[in-house]
């Protein structure tokens, strides 16, 4: 029997252009991508379940994709495949809210100039970021400042105001918003017609209020 798979899972999306309700983060991070202007660090905010971890791997796979960099991602070259398994080690994702010590932040540090074999850019996805120690930030701060060519650092948070000012002032600051119930119904109606699912307007209109603006928690109400 095969473990089934969420549809926030099957449905994540892959590419900016299948990022839902999140249209200034994606126009902002095209347009680094087509000039050559991304930058070193981002803290990625906003309420959970609207995209920061998602956008973060996009990044990633835009950054190091064969025919990158580009926008539009391949999503079959060995990069792209490897960072959507989530594999790749031009990627490292750390939770810091079981890895928030200052030891923790220092094994990031000996690692961050070390560039991913056969990668452009290596990537250091740190989620919910405000769970860091005080300590562990300090440690982080100088990398963050000077990092080594080709690291690139994406801290994404729920809570922005429990950040350090001085890792804020380093970063550049994209700002996820709660989709709009418009934008919220017609993906639920695009996934519910890929999935063979029967459920009428009314339906779709209830879940997508009842998700108060999180991708997330509709596509969990849409499986349920």
């Amino acid at each position: 029997m095969e473990t089934y798979l969420p549809l926030y899972l099957r449905h994540r999306p892959q590419t900016l252009s299948q990022l839902v309700g999140q249209r200034s983060v994606v126009q902002t991070l095209t347009n680094a991508i087509d000039n050559d202007r991304i930058a070193h660090a981002y803290l990625f905010t906003g309420p959970r379940g609207t995209g920061k971890t998602s956008s973060a791997r996009i990044l990633a796979k835009s950054l190091n994709c064969e025919k990158g960099p580009t926008a539009d991602p391949c999503m079959v070259c060995t990069m792209c495949t490897e960072i959507k398994q989530g594999i790749s080690p031009a990627v490292m994702e750390i939770d810091a809210a079981s890895n928030n010590s200052v030891d923790d932040a220092r094994v990031l540090i000996e690692r961050a100039p070390l560039v991913a074999q056969g990668g452009r850019f290596k990537l250091y996805i740190i989620d919910e970021c405000h769970m860091l120690t005080k300590e562990a930030f300090n440690a982080l701060l100088k990398t963050i400042e000077e990092p080594p060519p080709k690291v690139i650092f994406i801290l994404a948070t729920t809570e922005e105001h429990k950040v350090p000012p001085t890792i804020i002032s380093r970063c550049q600051r994209l700002m996820f918003k709660l989709v709009s119930h418009q934008d919220l119904t017609e993906h639920l109606r695009n996934v519910a017609t890929m999935e063979n699912i029967n459920i009428d307007d009314e339906a779709l209109a209830l879940i997508a209020r009842r998700s108060g603006g999180g991708m997330r928690d509709a596509m969990g109400l849409l499986d349920q």
